[in-house]
């Protein structure tokens, strides 16, 4: 006896099948926006609870609520990378003016280094590309900018009308999100402690290991410290290499400079003490928030670089636990109670 598919499954996989299409298609154009939803959802889970606090505990109009939220969140994110750019514009133009001042003095220093240590550092015929190196990151800082403003604006435009319509947005979650009750309020939770670890904890992390960093600056004679100091908030938030990023190469300054002693000192200092401020607190503040392992920091830092550039520094932990966490809810959902 022949058996056939119904016609109401035919009719559900060919609607599953349109569904996706359509859903593929809006994602391949639209798919250069991701960083700025998640960025969105991020920031609301951050603002939602102090939306309601100023909303409802203290009786304010929501529309200014929102807008007071909005406009501190941005000066605190664009303020800084305003900073940034700044100063290595300005650096960068000053270093441009002088050199031919600058080449000089490293070939006296590349020269010294070889004499000393009679191991070939740096040809001196590689110093006449500096110009040309330092115009590619010049426009490399630039181009992550206005690409991370351009997903700023996307983020900072959704996350107006997710505020603005909280309530609802909340009822339609509970509503349509296929799980049982007690398990959509346990991931809630999760996912709000996740966000915490990563959009708070990285930066404060990165901001202290700056800040001892900077100290050491200061006592061992680096030139322009603050500048350094400002460098070093943004690559201390990369894990494993980090802060080293910057203050390696200002040791190897050091010793082409001849302040051997210095060098040295500098280098155990930042060891030493960088790297205690980075393992402490790092640890401490993902143990506190989200109790997530190191290892999916760190590759969730590589997933989120490679798919969304620097902005992926704090997204890419995130999906990257998604996927312990799509695990940790199908057991939830679906595993019978016995087996835990």
């Amino acid at each position: 006896m022949n058996k056939y598919i119904p016609n109401s499954i035919l009719r559900q996989i060919g609607f599953i099948i349109v569904f996706l299409a359509l859903f593929l298609l809006i994602l391949y154009y639209l798919g250069s926006f991701i960083p700025g939803v998640l960025g969105a959802v991020c920031l609301y889970v951050l603002l939602e609870k102090p939306l309601k606090y100023l909303h409802i505990e203290k009786k304010w109009n929501k529309t200014l609520s929102i807008l007071l939220l909005m406009l501190s969140t941005a000066a605190i994110i664009l303020m800084p990378l305003y900073f940034l750019v700044s100063m290595l514009v300005s650096e960068v133009k000053e270093q441009f003016d002088q050199k031919e001042i600058i080449l000089s003095e490293l070939s006296k220093a590349v020269s010294y280094v070889n004499t000393k240590i009679k191991i070939n550092l740096l040809d001196e015929k590689y110093l006449q590309k500096s110009a040309e190196i330092g115009t590619k990151g010049l426009q490399f800082v630039l181009n992550t900018t206005s690409d991370a403003l351009i997903q700023f604006a996307v983020a900072f435009f959704i996350l107006f009308f997710m505020l603005s319509q909280y309530k609802e947005l909340e009822k339609w979650l509970l509503k349509n999100v296929p799980l049982q009750d007690d398990n959509v309020k346990v991931i809630g939770k999760d996912f709000r402690s996740m966000v915490f670890a990563n959009t708070i904890g990285v930066p404060v992390v990165a901001i202290l290991q700056a800040i001892v960093a900077y100290i050491g600056y200061l006592i061992f004679g680096v030139d322009n410290a603050f500048y350094w100091f400002i460098l070093t908030i943004f690559a201390a938030m990369i894990p494993v290499v980090g802060a080293a990023i910057i203050y390696i190469p200002l040791v190897i300054v050091l010793l082409a400079e001849g302040n051997n002693v210095n060098a040295i000192l500098l280098l155990l200092y930042c060891l030493i003490l960088v790297g205690l401020v980075d393992n402490v607190f790092r640890f401490a503040f993902s143990k506190k928030f989200a109790d997530v392992h190191p290892l999916i920091t760190v590759f969730g830092v590589i997933l989120g670089m490679n798919l969304f550039g620097f902005i992926g520094i704090i997204f890419g932990p995130i999906l990257f636990s998604l996927l312990i966490w799509m695990y940790q809810l199908y057991s939830l959902e679906f595993r019978s109670k016995e087996r835990f």
